[in-house]
């Protein structure tokens, strides 16, 4: 009898084993993000029963995938930090993509710069801003230039010729330090690094500091840090990307990028090629030759290449990086005949820079880490000056002049971060080092710069937090003085939070600011061997609060900031006539203002607005004589609508400049010093279309820009002082116009 019951019990579980390997299936999820169609890593899937009883559970794979076994039709819920949680159901042996949109209430950053670790942005102690990736592919935005244009606060200077500069809290040109993964970008011309030259297509993230970040980052960084943040692939073992932009004001861009991961090996490459055809409007004197033919332009003919290739292996907490970008550019100047002579003086410039860096990180023990990071920067110039023969439609190569800088960075950190105290200590090191050579710089100009710096963050509550900072230099070629800094984040009530700093800031002179002399058909510029360094003093207040109507968000952000500078470096025209300038320092310079942007979020609608107001003024010999103080504004108004069930999106941007002051020197023979000029206000509109087709692997992108059709910014308030002296208006070009444009985007991944 026992034996029956034991051969029955076997019978019944090989029953029941082949029940449920007859009716049981594999069913297979895979979970997205509904945007950008990234796998979401490390999701939480769950099933049920229809009592709502556990069934199973578990994560999602680098690929945002989870496989479950079931021989019924269960419940799934899908959540995910940062994202709308899912609920629905599931049939058996059936593969599902789940797209998850964003919580636009609950998304929170990872931010890098001047931080111990990756940390939230609302957990920095610093006001960081940032520009995503998402945003900058729904704007169809083509260059750097473009990327920031929105940001309140920030006023661009367009030259046609060398690039676009941008001015933060009232200061421009050399005081915006830009870094691309941390690595500084070397390469300004006028204190304009050209902004087009960086490759927008491989761009995570932008995050931008406002105030001095001396301490962190050295010299240059005392208006405020622009770190560029590549993309990586964390998911995908095989990546494809490409993009295509086009546009009626003669742009042509095409770019590749493709990536592989195998156990821990990550291999990327990508390129672009930007083809811009030139734009002629009419506003320089030199428009016509003899018989009325035109060949001058005021927006060149330019041709980007961009090119990057980067190694990287991670173990572990081992992460190591090896990378190369390289890019080049060639700017055409063509020029028209005179007096029926059919000969015409061209040039073509050449720009080339490499930046090729090795870094690496680990964790030393489970509370301290180090980083480390080397690199070398070539940033070449070459000027190609042609007889063009435009009747034997010939050409001769007459001269070629050449200038080259080479700059040499290592940067490392150690840092002491437990996860469960209120107590935080980080140090390292930061050496730079410049030279430079060529037809246009003094032999033998080099500087070096090198420093120790030490910050500790302190928790006196959980939302209470201090972070003194110090750092000392030793310069090559000037005096350095110890740079301190103090930032305090307090939020001790909910959905409030406060920032205030203190920070000096120090930058010496750039090469070329001290040597060289920079000519082309549109500028005159000339070093000066005799420039001081400037130190700024400078306090940033910021808070940051939420409110919640209904089914939306209200987000406040004002700020303020005072900036108090001695032996401030200014590029100023001496010429306007000739665009002749040079780099003078003044004695005191000092500008403060105000910010206020406000963000309104519900469902599918963005809305956002902001305003700032700076005030300037200079002392020019530093004995406390200022200027009376001169404030102008800027606005800058965005909204965004995602109409999620026909996949589209819709943006508009409009960003307006007021009445701009700068400064013009008074003739020696008249006395000397210098007087106030003012740039008229202008706007800046641009609206797009954003639509994902077959399976969110093409984007398509439609719009235009530059919708109020700005061609010219116009400075007035020039003294007339005679027919040698300046014109009391002057003419830029700033756009060439109303521009209507097409973009895809295809990826390809698993």
């Amino acid at each position: 009898m026992k034996h029956y019951h034991i051969k029955r019990a076997a019978l019944i579980t090989v029953f029941i084993l082949f029940s449920v390997s007859v009716f049981s299936q594999v069913t297979s999820i895979q979970v997205l993000d509904s945007l950008s169609s990234e796998p979401c890593v490390n999701a939480n899937v769950v099933i049920s029963g229809q009592d709502n009883k556990y069934i199973d559970g578990g994560i999602t794979d680098a690929t945002g995938k989870i496989s479950f076994e079931t021989d019924r039709i269960v419940n799934l819920n899908v959540s995910f930090l940062g994202y709308i949680a899912y609920n629905g159901r599931i049939e058996p042996g059936k593969n599902y993509v789940i797209k998850l949109r964003q919580d636009l209430f609950d998304v929170e950053t990872v931010v890098v710069t001047g931080q111990y670790k990756p940390r939230p942005v609302d957990k920095s102690i610093y006001k960081i801003d940032i520009v995503d990736a998402v945003s900058l592919q729904q704007r169809g935005v083509n260059n750097l230039a473009e990327a920031l244009s929105g940001e309140t606060g920030i006023r661009l200077q367009v030259d046609p010729s060398i690039g676009t500069s941008i001015e933060l809290q009232g200061m421009g040109g050399e005081n915006v330090k830009y870094l691309l993964d941390g690595i500084p970008i070397t390469g300004r011309v006028g204190g304009i690094i050209d902004l087009s030259q960086i490759n927008t297509e491989n761009i995570d993230h932008i995050e931008i500091v406002r105030g001095p970040m001396s301490v962190q980052y050295g010299t240059s960084a005392i208006a405020g840090v622009i770190n560029i943040i590549t993309k990586k692939n964390n998911y995908y073992r095989n990546l494809l990307k490409a993009n295509s932009y086009t546009d009626t004001k003669g742009n042509y861009n095409f770019g590749l990028y493709g990536s592989a991961k195998r156990s821990g090996h990550t291999l990327t490459v990508s390129g672009t090629r930007n083809m811009f055809q030139g734009v002629d409007i009419d506003l320089n004197v030199d428009t016509a030759d003899a018989d009325g033919h035109d060949r001058y332009m005021e927006f060149k003919p330019k041709r980007v290449y961009n090119a990057d290739l980067e190694y990287s292996f991670q173990r572990d907490e081992l992460l190591v990086s090896v990378k190369s970008q390289y890019m080049n550019t060639l700017l055409r100047n063509y020029s028209n005949y005179i007096d029926k002579v059919v000969l015409a003086y061209d040039a073509d410039y050449h720009t080339t820079r490499s930046i090729n860096s090795i870094s690496a990180k680990n964790r030393i023990s489970e509370n301290m880490t180090w980083d480390i990071v080397a690199s070398y920067t070539f940033f070449g110039r070459e000027t190609d000056y042609i007889t063009s023969d435009l009747y034997l439609l010939t050409k001769e190569l007459t001269r070629t002049t050449q200038t080259v800088f080479n700059n040499y960075m290592t940067r490392a950190s150690l840092t002491y971060a437990p996860e469960e105290k209120n107590f935080s200590v980080s140090g390292g090191w930061d050496i730079n080092i410049d030279n430079g050579s060529g037809d246009k710089i003094s032999d033998g100009a080099s500087i070096g710069d090198y420093a120790v710096f030490l910050s500790s963050r302190i928790g006196f509550h959980e939302r209470v937090v201090l972070q003194p900072g110090v750092r000392v230099i030793y310069n090559t070629i000037y005096g350095a003085p110890v740079v301190p800094s103090l930032n305090l984040q307090l939020g001790i009530i909910e959905n409030l939070d406060f920032r205030l700093s203190y920070a000096r800031g120090f930058r010496a002179p750039s090469l070329k600011e001290l040597y060289l002399d920079f000519k082309d058909s549109n500028h005159n510029l000339s070093g000066n061997t005799g420039l001081k360094a400037e130190t700024t003093n400078s306090y940033n207040f910021s808070a940051d609060y939420k409110v919640y109507i209904g089914a939306g968000r209200l987000k406040l952000e004002p700020g303020l900031f005072y900036n108090n500078g001695k032996d401030a470096i200014t590029l100023i025209v001496t010429d306007a006539s000739s665009n002749s300038a040079t780099n003078v320092n003044l004695g005191g310079r000092r500008t403060m203002g105000a910010e206020l942007n406000t963000t309104f979020t519900s469902g599918g609608l963005n809305l956002g607005a902001g305003m700032s107001r700076i005030g300037e003024t200079y002392d020019e010999e530093g004995e406390g004589d200022y200027l009376p103080v001169v404030y102008y504004n800027n606005y800058s108004f965005n909204c965004r609508y995602n109409i999620s069930r026909l996949g589209l999106v819709i943006m508009s941007n409009l960003k307006y400049y007021g009445k701009t002051p700068s400064l013009a020197p008074v003739p020696e023979e008249e006395g000397g010093g210098y007087y106030r000029i003012y740039t008229d206000p202008y706007g800046d509109l641009e609206l797009t279309l954003t639509k994902q087709v077959w399976k969110n692997r093409i984007t398509i992108i439609a719009g235009g820009k530059n919708l109020l059709d700005n061609y010219e910014g116009i400075t007035t308030g020039y003294r007339d002082f005679g027919e040698d002296g300046f014109t009391p208006v002057r003419i830029r070009p700033v756009n060439y116009g109303m521009t209507w444009f097409l973009k895809l985007n295809m990826k390809l991944g698993r």
